[in-house]
């Protein structure tokens, strides 16, 4: 498994590990998070989802709907314009 995002334990607070992670689907996987406190020894699962592109993927999968962060958008628009503006009119 890669290395999962850190979690803290929610009711303890102390550091958590991914003992296991599961794909749901391309863009959403479930991890197991066991505490490291021996005293809680909370096991937890966490929801791990892809929610918006930052930089688009230079090999796209056509089933892959995420959309664009907003910053991006704009980053996009304002390229658009310019390219736009050194455009010959037809």
């Amino acid at each position: 498994m890669s290395k999962a995002p850190g979690m803290s334990c929610p009711h303890c607070k102390s550091a958590a590990r991914a003992r296991t992670s599961t794909a749901l689907s391309p863009l959403f996987r479930e991890v197991t998070y066991q505490c490291l406190n021996d005293h809680c020894g909370h096991v937890f699962v966490c929801g791990l989802e892809a929610i918006r592109t930052l930089s688009p993927s230079a090999i796209p999968d056509p089933e892959i709907r995420l959309p664009f962060s907003q910053h991006v958008k704009k980053r996009e628009i304002a390229q658009q314009l310019v390219l736009g503006l050194g455009a010959e009119p037809a």
